[in-house]
Formats: structure tokens, C-alpha cells, sequence
């Protein structure tokens, strides 16, 4: 067991909770698995309930938890585990007992005597062979085709994929490329083991991504009872105190102007008396009806009355402003306000980042870089790669954005199938921003490029992630490599921008080599929609170079023409584009002479032109193709109906060779012209073609 499946493993069958390995491993409803003595303890602590630590809402009362299930997987995993010498191998049928009996007919599988007399009670099953498990016969795989002989199935056809035992590698799947099973088999668990340790990375990811929510949520919660309970609790401390001072001066003012009132209230009294007085002693005078009293009371009435009116001078009418609480209206709007106050998710927007892509004219590129684009900005433009279907260029670099705005950016990854390039070096992501990409890069096929030097993750954190991303070819080494600053060529750049719209481009004795072939591949075929022409002969172009062109024309819908003679593309370059001609539907004319290319190379270009359909001209001449590879050209010139015009000229070609096109021209009716010239063709095949041309007409 290798150190990663170890790794692998560990995780599966350790408990979350003890950190040691699962005892009794209990599965609550929610398939969350902890060792029952975890379990029983957790109830303890939590007053008799048992809520799953990994807080996804799942409770249970402690006097039910007998009742969970034992979690048959992991305990099964467990026993292989601390067991892995063990020669017992488990049961098939229920795979957790260990095995007793092997069934010798029908069935040939394992089973524990409880399975075996489940199954074989019944039918025909009673009369199944039965043999101990350790009489179990060796499983020797062997040749379908040739089961007369002692032939086991040794090797792998990695054309035919399918098994073969020597024979067949040697008549019938002859100059096929193969490998031993064992070397197959070995690098297909590894492939498996890598897959299965990205799934498990996946997963740990988006657990890890849900308790960090679910922290935030709480926090968050937290946080905004807190500034309810602190801003209403202000107000309310406001509003009291406010009322006991407005109420104050209310009742200092009635106090006051009641004080005002009934002090003149009670001079006004005074008088009233001192009139009443006046009015008897007048009354008593009239009364006696005696003039020379009359007379005598004169004066002493005229004296009152004046004193009396000068006093009611001084004592004026009271007046007084009504008082109010105009503000009090003010409430209302406040409570209004008040009212209105809700949770609401946070609002962003940036009028300016939308405008600057609304504007953009070329819909295959956006370029925000040096921008000063922040985290929130990320949701804008994560909104543009979900409803943009052309874009295949995104330029983020030099910004202010961290591991949230990368994590925007992932997750329009999960379902973008356009964007074949990101670039976000030069801004403040860290290793959790990295994950969030790396998790999205695991399904996401698409992305040919990532840069993301000048950031803040160190390498040996960006190897640990890389090591969880194996399953993507293209990705994972360059975040292996992700401080590295990669290869530029400016001045190719330059040209490429010059002719970015150009129909026919001519790079031909530019010294290129294949990081240019890079830059070629990504910045003109997968961004010019235009281009027809690419001329690339006469540099220094090899298998890589190849691989780039490969992958960009597996997705170019335009280029018709590609010259790539005098290079050196063997045959591995070759069988890159052979995959790409498999795919591509618009390439017609393939220009390849003076390369590498052997047969090896014609091999993988055969079995592409068996199922092209665009392709009506290929040059393969001043190469190092024999008459093997000759033949595999050659049958696939019995299904091939679209190419016209072949070159093999100055090849290593002889009469036999010449002979496997002779015979195919005899059937094949498309082909135009076939040239030869210059390969070890003597007189024999000469005189092979001058028959056939008397046929094919």
C-alpha cells in the first residue's frame, strides 16, 4: 500500500472525534460515523442528547443511540487495515465476514457460512461444488483466442486497449505500442488511487468550506444580535431619558405659569373684596336717602375709584404662549425608520467594473488587470464567466484580491466550459484561496492555463494541494510550479497582437521553439476566430510545441491551413495532433515534412485519418517512415474518403511498402495523388502502381 492510500485510508477509518481508529464505528441518520464510547460521552456532556459534532442539524436521545447501526464499510476497511497480511479473504456476498467456502461452479466467488447457506439452500444452488476457500484455485488469467496454449494474458495493447497473450503481440497486434499488464495495472491503480484521493480531497474541502459557514453563520449571528441588542438599547436609553427631561420641563412649566396665574389671581381677589366693601357702603347710603350723606361720600367713593383703576393699570391682563412638542412628530418618522430595519444581505456594486466589461468588443478576452479590483468584485465578474459563453481569457493579475474573491472565482470554475485562461498573479491570494480553485480545477477540464506567481502561498503548501490534483494533467504542474514566473516572449507577443485579426500569418524562420509554441497556442489560435493560414515551418518546434498546437486545435473552428515542415517533431509531436485531427473538423492541409517523424508517428496519424473527415492533404515526405508505418498509412486509406493528395517521399519506404498502397489504391477512390519519389522503391514496385493505375481511374 503506497504512502498516498495510506494517507487515504487513515482518513476514512479514524475517528473525528479520538483522533485514534474507529472502535465500534456507530453511523448516525446523517452517515456521520464515531466510535460509540465518542458517541456515549458526547451525550454525557450534551445532558443526555446527542447532536453530530459536524453541526448539520442531526440529534438523537441518548437512551436511543444503541439502536445506530454499525457502520459495516469502515469496519470492513478497518479489518483489511490493521490485517493486511491476512490470507482470509473476506466474504463476496456480504463483504465483512471473513470467507469459508469457495463455490467451484457457477458462482466462483467466496462466501462465509452464513452467505453460503443463504444462497445454496435452494434451486440448483444446493448442487454447487463446494470447496474450502483455501482449496480456492489460482485465477490464471488466459488468451480468449487461444485457449489451446499456454497463453496468459502478459501484455496491454495501449492502441487496441485490450488484454493480449504473446501471440496475439506478435501476429495480431504486431508494432502496436504495449506494456506488461503488471506495468498497466500498476499505473492504473495509481491513476485510481489518485482519483480516489481527489474525491477525498474534494470532500474534506467542502467540509471544511461548510464548518467555516457554518462558524461564520454563528458569528455572524452573533455579531448582528449584538448590534441590534447595542443600537435599540441606545435608543431606548435615549428615549427614557429624553422623556424624563421633556416631562420634567412640562411640569416645571405648568408649576411655573400656575404660580404666575394664581398670584394674580388672588390680587385680582383682593380688589374684587375691597369692591364688594364700596358697593355696602354705597348701597347703605342710597338706602338712607339722605343728600348731605350723599354728598359726604363723594369724595371717598371718587378716591377709590381712582386709586382702584390705577391699580388695575398696573395689574394688566395676563397673557401666555401655549407651549407644545412639535419634535414629538418626529417620532413617528423615526418609529417608521425603525420599522423598515431588516437583515438583508450586504449590497456591492461597482458601476464602473460593469461598464468596463459591457464595453469590452472582443467577448473572447476580458483584461481587468491592474484595476484595483477587490474581493467583492470577484462576485461581479464571476457573474460574467457564468452567462459569458465566448470568453476563453480572463486577466486578473495585479489586483487587491485574496482568498474570498478566489473563492468567487471557483465556484463559476464548477460550470464555466469556456475559459481556457486565468491569470491572477500579482494579488494577495493564500493557500485557502488556492484550494478553492484547486477544488474547482478538479472537475473543470477546461482551464489550459493558471498563473498565479506573486501571490502569498509558499511552495511547499501549493506542493500539497498539487499532490491532491493529480487527476488534472494540465493544471496540477503549474501549481506545482506556481511561484515560478513563466516563460514570455515579447516579441512574439507583439506580433501576435499586430495580426490578432489577420486571415493568414506568416512565423516562419522566427526561431521558435515550443514555450513559443505555447504562447502561439494560447494567444492566437484560441483567441483569433479568423484565422485560416499559420505558417510555423523552418523553427524549432518539437513533440511539445506539438502538444500545445494539438490541444488549441482541438477547439479551433477556423484554421485550415498549418505548416509545421522543417521542425523536429518526432513521433510523440505526431501523435499529439493525430489526437487533434480525431476532433478537429476544419483543418485541411497538414504540412509535416522534414521532421521526425517515424513510423511510430504515421501509426497514431493512421488511425486518425480513419475517422477525419476535413483532412485532404498531408505531407509527411523527408521523414523516417518504413514500410511499417507505411502500412498503417496505408489501411487507414481504406476508410479514409476525404484525402486527396499524400507526400512520403524521401522516406525509408520499399517494394513492400509499395505494395500496401498499390493494393489500397485498388479500393480507395479519393486519393488523387500518391507521392513516393526518392524512398528504396525499385522496379518491382514501380511496376506494382503501373497495374493499379490501369484500375483506379
Amino acid at each position: 500500500m503506497t504512502s498516498n492510500l495510506t494517507a487515504l485510508v487513515e482518513n476514512v477509518i479514524t475517528c473525528p472525534i479520538c483522533l485514534k481508529h474507529f472502535d465500534q464505528p456507530r453511523m448516525l441518520p446523517c452517515s456521520h460515523t464515531f466510535c460509540f464510547q465518542c458517541i456515549q460521552q458526547m451525550v454525557t456532556d450534551n445532558h443526555g442528547v446527542l447532536e453530530c459534532p459536524k453541526r448539520d442539524g442531526t440529534k438523537i436521545e441518548g437512551n436511543n443511540i444503541g439502536d445506530l447501526p454499525l457502520n459495516e464499510t469502515v469496519r470492513g476497511l478497518l479489518q483489511l487495515f490493521e490485517n493486511p497480511n491476512s490470507s482470509v479473504p473476506l466474504c463476496d456476498r456480504c463483504g465483512t465476514n471473513e470467507a469459508e467456502h469457495w463455490c467451484d461452479s457457477d458462482c466462483k466467488h467466496c462466501f462465509c457460512t452464513k452467505c453460503w447457506d443463504t444462497i445454496h439452500e435452494v434451486g440448483q444452488y444446493q448442487h454447487h461444488k463446494k470447496l474450502s476457500v483455501k482449496d480456492k484455485p489460482l485465477e490464471v488469467p488466459r488468451c480468449g483466442e487461444h485457449n489451446d496454449e499456454d497463453q496468459t494474458l502478459k501484455y496491454w495493447c495501449e492502441l487496441c486497449s485490450k488484454e493480449m497473450c504473446g501471440n496475439c503481440q506478435q501476429f495480431k497486434h504486431k508494432d502496436h505500442k504495449f506494456v506488461l499488464v503488471t506495468e498497466y495495472v500498476k499505473s492504473l491503480g495509481e491513476k485510481t488511487e489518485n482519483g480516489l484521493q481527489g474525491v477525498q480531497s474534494c470532500v474534506n474541502y467542502r467540509s471544511d468550506r461548510v464548518d467555516k459557514m457554518l462558524s461564520e453563520i454563528e458569528e455572524e449571528s452573533k455579531d448582528n444580535q449584538s448590534k441590534v441588542t447595542t443600537a435599540i438599547t441606545s435608543i431606548r436609553q435615549v428615549i427614557d431619558e429624553q422623556e424624563r427631561i421633556l416631562l420634567e420641563s412640562v411640569r416645571k412649566t405648568e408649576k411655573d405659569e400656575r404660580k404666575i396665574v394664581e398670584d394674580y389671581k388672588r390680587s385680582l381677589q383682593g380688589e374684587q373684596q375691597n369692591l364688594i366693601e364700596q358697593i355696602l357702603k354705597f348701597v347703605v347710603v342710597c338706602h338712607d336717602k339722605n343728600p348731605k350723606k350723599i354728598l359726604d361720600a363723594k369724595k371717598p367713593f371718587e378716591d377709590y375709584i381712582k386709586a382702584t383703576d390705577t391699580k388695575l393699570l398696573e395689574l394688566k391682563p395676563l397673557t401666555r404662549t401655549k407651549k407644545e412638542l412639535p419634535g414629538l412628530d418626529a417620532l413617528k418618522n423615526m418609529e417608521t425608520e425603525i420599522r423598515k430595519i431588516k437583515l438583508e444581505a450586504l449590497k456591492y456594486d461597482n458601476e464602473k467594473l460593469r461598464q468596463l466589461i459591457t464595453n469590452t468588443t472582443d467577448k473572447s478576452t476580458l483584461n481587468l488587470s491592474s484595476s484595483e479590483l477587490k474581493d467583492w468584485d470577484m462576485e461581479i465578474v464571476a457573474k460574467e464567466l457564468e452567462i459569458n459563453r465566448s470568453l476563453t481569457k480572463l486577466r486578473l493579475f495585479t489586483n487587491q484580491i485574496s482568498d474570498t474573491g478566489a473563492q468567487h472565482l471557483a465556484d463559476a470554475l464548477r460550470t464555466n466550459t469556456t475559459l481556457t485562461d486565468l491569470e491572477l498573479h500579482g494579488n494577495l491570494i493564500g493557500t485557502g484561496g488556492l484550494e478553492h480553485l484547486a477544488d474547482a480545477l478538479r472537475t473543470n477540464k477546461t482551464l489550459n492555463i493558471l498563473t498565479m506567481h506573486g501571490n502569498r502561498i509558499k511552495d511547499q503548501e501549493a506542493g500539497f494541494i498539487a499532490d491532491k490534483l493529480k487527476t488534472n494533467e494540465k493544471i496540477e504542474p503549474q501549481i506545482r510550479k506556481i511561484n515560478e514566473i513563466p516563460y514570455t516572449n515579447p516579441q512574439l507577443t507583439q506580433l501576435i497582437t499586430s495580426n490578432i485579426n489577420s486571415a493568414s500569418i506568416d512565423f516562419r524562420s522566427k526561431n521558435l521553439n515550443d514555450q513559443d509554441m505555447k504562447i502561439v497556442a494560447n494567444e492566437l489560435l484560441q483567441v483569433n476566430k479568423t484565422l485560416t493560414r499559420l505558417d510555423l515551418y523552418t523553427n524549432q518546434i518539437g513533440d511539445s510545441g506539438a502538444q500545445y498546437l494539438s490541444e488549441a486545435l482541438k477547439t479551433n473552428k477556423s484554421l485550415t491551413l498549418l505548416q509545421l515542415q522543417t521542425n523536429q517533431i518526432g513521433d510523440s509531436g505526431a501523435q499529439y495532433l493525430a489526437d487533434a485531427l480525431k476532433v478537429n473538423k476544419t483543418l485541411t492541409q497538414l504540412i509535416l515534412y522534414t521532421n521526425k517523424i517515424g513510423d511510430s508517428g504515421a501509426q497514431y496519424l493512421g488511425e486518425a485519418l480513419k475517422t477525419n473527415q476535413a483532412l485532404t492533404f498531408l505531407r509527411l515526405d523527408q521523414n523516417q517512415i518504413g514500410d511499417t508505418g507505411a502500412k498503417h498509412l496505408a489501411d487507414a486509406l481504406t476508410l479514409n474518403k476525404n484525402l486527396t493528395q499524400l507526400y512520403l517521399g524521401a522516406n525509408q519506404i520499399t517494394d513492400h511498402g509499395a505494395q500496401l498502397f498499390a493494393e489500397v489504391l485498388k479500393i480507395n477512390k479519393t486519393l488523387t495523388q500518391l507521392y513516393l519519389g526518392a524512398n528504396q522503391i525499385a522496379d518491382n514496385g514501380a511496376q506494382l502502381f503501373a497495374e493499379v493505375f490501369k484500375l483506379n481511374k
